[in-house]
């Protein structure tokens, strides 16, 4: 049973996951496929929760409601920097509610929040110092910030998350995989 007109809020984030191929792409949408559709990118199937939170395709069901706080852009920890560098680099990440387009910025400007953090300086006498690449220090709290602004998104309005590469395509060393998290409250009926 539901109380009608009643909402609980939970820290829950929406995620999404999609793969980026060997041969490039000059677009990816996130978002755009819930569970058991399309295909996992860890291992064979379907999309599954280590693939995306989403049960509809870019809408979140009725009586539900999502207050965006922040963006994080996930890659995977052991993907080539040379990679790392083409994927992100030259990448534009832009978010739309509906029709709306409510951020537009390099997709570099997005940290990644989590992952092995690595910084080593090999010694003041060393000719070259020496640092591992990263999207910033891995904390939950480093993100793409909105909080002075939430952006609020309400059951069956759609909304999506593209990755566009106007330079166009430029292949990597092998398909890998990006995840695009919105930080914040998720809104769902009260039982």
């Amino acid at each position: 049973m539901q109380l009608k007109g009643l909402r609980d809020s939970i820290a829950q984030p929406l995620y999404d996951t999609v793969a980026l191929p060997a041969a490039g792409a000059t677009k990816l949408t996130f978002f755009a496929l819930p569970l058991g559709q399309g295909t996992t990118a860890f291992g064979t199937g379907a999309k599954h929760l280590g693939d995306t939170n989403m049960d509809l395709a870019g809408q979140l069901a009725a009586g539900f409601a999502f207050q965006v706080m922040g963006f994080r852009l996930m890659f995977p920890w052991n993907l080539p920097l040379a990679d790392l560098i083409i994927a992100i680099n030259g990448a534009a990440f832009r978010f739309f509610v509906g029709a709306k387009e409510f951020l537009r910025v390099p997709a570099r400007t997005i940290p990644s929040g989590n992952g092995p953090f690595i910084s080593t300086n090999a010694g003041s006498t060393a000719t070259v110092n020496v640092a591992a690449g990263t999207s910033g220090w891995p904390s939950m709290q480093n993100a793409f910030a909105v909080g002075r602004k939430p952006l609020f998104m309400i059951a069956t309005e759609n909304f999506s998350v593209t990755m566009e590469w106007q330079g166009g395509v430029q292949a990597i060393s092998a398909q890998t995989f990006l995840t695009v998290v919105l930080d914040g409250f998720l809104g769902r009926p009260v039982q």
